[in-house]
């Protein structure tokens, strides 16, 4: 089982191991950039004295020449020097033997050239091995070396001195770091208090987006906009559970009051199939009601829709204004389609959804009046508007009209108030969307539906 470190630990551990490794690489590299001046500066004072080795020698005897190149050479034991004139003869040296016979196996250069020497005791040395040419013609061999442990304790305190700044450096740096990183995680625990309080009893609460930083802004924004819808669906969840409760208690109680009745006394056979009858009418109604919330539930379900299709919307409408006929016949109604059109969607919940709003207009238009549907496809919506002349429906009405158990005044004792309900879920379900306008005129519900894809096809024209 691994154990989960915060993102506290995780950023402030980071923090300090780039903080480190960068502090190791600016280390090594002054490190590197001192040791390589001190070696120029010693290569440096090998050709300075190289050059005084030549105009010292530049003239005079044998003896006149060591005579001066000893008296100007001898006070600087650091370095080896080993000068031979032409002749063979030593002019100077204070070179070990270790040194000459190394020089012995390597040629001289006629210009100062920087050597570093490894001799067979294992000391490294730094070299100039030199074949000058005189003022008076002559030349000499010279040979002068450093030994490279000359500035060894140097480095060492140095390199000590690296290190212990390296090691403060990266515990400041996590110290601080951490320090950094919890003042900059503050606002995030301060969003995780504020969501901490947020309870079923306290929807309407939101997140403080306007002093958090940038990039905890837009997630601040999105748990508020989750919160707001939770809270609206919680608050139709809460309407919709008493809404149901008022409506299966209804029809039950009327049940549960005729049985108690009918039991309290010996009835006639008549009587308790008059209630049976009765009890049979309000347990159809109850499961007619269960059956709608069941197929809402569906229709507002994600992936609601099991295939879509190219629709005949104009064929679809001939089949059911056919199917209501003699409905429309006995209310003394006229149905009429104009117009065709073709959508992108399911058959049978497009079915369902026109057939909700023809029985609606059923109910409610005027005896002696025709209900009109019409079709327009000719955008990329298709488009289906069911008119009928009847009372207008009142306009604080309209924009419940889709809810759930909704009926208003007019149709408060027919059905459950689902139709209405159920095709605005189909609807949403296809992408498209569902209004109402009532006037003087009428009423026309229209259903707005994703067109089809294909091309356009001809359609019968009919009118009823």
């Amino acid at each position: 089982m691994s154990l989960r470190r915060s993102i506290a630990v995780r950023l402030t551990v980071l923090f300090a191991t780039v903080g480190t490794l960068v502090l190791a690489a600016l280390g090594v590299a002054i490190y590197l950039s001192a040791r390589h001046d001190l070696v120029a500066q010693d290569f440096a004072e090998l050709e300075n004295k190289a050059a005084l080795i030549a105009d010292l020698a530049g003239s005079g005897t044998s003896d006149e020449r060591a005579q001066r190149l000893g008296d100007a050479l001898r006070h600087h034991p650091d370095i080896a020097f080993h000068i031979v004139d032409e002749q063979g003869g030593v002019l100077f040296s204070t070179a070990p033997q270790a040194l000459r016979a190394h020089a012995r196996t390597q040629p001289a250069d006629t210009e100062p050239r920087r050597h570093d020497w490894t001799l067979a005791d294992g000391s490294r040395l730094h070299a100039l091995n030199l074949r000058q040419t005189l003022a008076d013609g002559s030349s000499l061999a010279t040979l002068l070396a450093i030994d490279d442990a000359r500035h060894a304790d140097f480095l060492q305190r140095f390199r000590h001195l690296l290190a212990v700044a390296l090691v403060a450096a990266a515990v400041a740096s996590s110290l601080l770091g951490g320090y950094v990183v919890r003042q900059t995680l503050r606002p995030l625990r301060t969003l995780a208090d504020e969501a901490r309080h947020i309870t079923a009893g306290r929807l309407q609460r939101r997140l403080t987006a306007e002093h958090v930083p940038v990039e905890l802004e837009q997630l601040a924004q999105s748990l508020n906009g989750m919160l707001a819808r939770l809270q609206q669906d919680f608050e139709r969840l809460s309407g919709f559970s008493g809404d149901l409760a008022h409506e299966l208690r209804t029809p039950i109680t009327n049940m549960l009051t005729q049985v108690q009745v009918v039991l309290a006394h010996p009835r006639s056979n008549e009587s308790y199939r008059e209630t049976l009858l009765s009890c049979a009418e309000e347990l159809q109604r109850l499961a007619q009601t269960v059956g709608d919330l069941l197929y809402l539930a569906q229709a507002e379900a994600p992936g609601a829709l099991p295939s879509r299709e190219g629709v005949a919307l104009d064929a679809m409408v001939d089949a059911l204004l056919e199917f209501y006929d003699l409905l429309a016949e006995e209310r003394q109604l006229t149905l009429r389609r104009e117009g065709s059109a073709e959508a992108n969607g399911n058959r049978l919940m497009l079915h369902r959804a026109v057939a909700n709003l023809l029985s609606n207009a059923l109910q409610h238009a005027t005896p002696g009046t025709e209900i009109v549907v019409r079709l327009d496809g000719t955008g990329p919506t298709s488009r289906i508007a069911v008119h009928n002349l009847g009372p207008s429906i009142p306009m604080q009405a309209l924009p419940r009209l889709f809810d759930r158990f909704f009926r208003g005044e007019r149709g408060r004792h027919e059905g459950a108030g689902l139709g209405l309900a159920i095709t605005r879920a189909i609807v949403q379900a296809h992408g498209g969307s569902v209004s109402v306008v009532s006037d003087a005129s009428g009423t026309v519900f229209e259903l707005a539906l994703p067109g089809a894809s294909g091309p356009a096809q001809t359609r019968r024209q009919s009118s009823r």
